[in-house]
C-alpha cells in the first residue's frame, strides 16, 4: 500500500517503519501524537481540578501522559480512582 507516494501502511510494525521514512509523514504521525497527549493532559488536569486532586498528584501523570501517551492516562484514571474513595463528598 502506498501513502503520498511513501511505501508501508498500518498492518505491521516493519509496515510502519517504511511508512515513516517519509519525513512529511513522520512530521504527521509526530504531530499527531504530540496534539493526543496534548488534549489528554489538559483533560487530567482540569478534571483534577474540578474533582478536588491534589496537582502534586497530577503532576507524574501529565508527564508521563506527555512521554508515554496511555500509561500515563491510565495512570491518572488509577489516582482518580483512589482520589475519589479518599475525598469525602462535602455536606449538604
Amino acid at each position: 500500500m502506498r501513502f503520498f507516494g511513501s511505501e508501508g501502511g498500518f498492518s505491521s510494525l516493519p509496515d510502519v517503519a517504511r511508512l515513516f521514512m517519509n519525513p512529511w509523514l513522520l512530521l504527521a504521525g509526530w504531530i499527531h501524537y504530540l496534539a493526543f497527549d496534548l488534549l489528554v493532559g489538559s483533560w487530567e488536569a482540569r478534571d483534577a481540578r474540578e474533582r478536588g486532586i491534589n496537582h502534586l498528584l497530577v503532576i507524574p501523570c501529565l508527564i508521563m501522559t506527555f512521554m508515554f501517551g496511555p500509561a500515563g492516562w491510565l495512570l491518572y484514571l488509577g489516582v482518580r480512582s483512589r482520589a475519589r474513595r479518599t475525598i469525602s463528598p462535602a455536606p449538604a
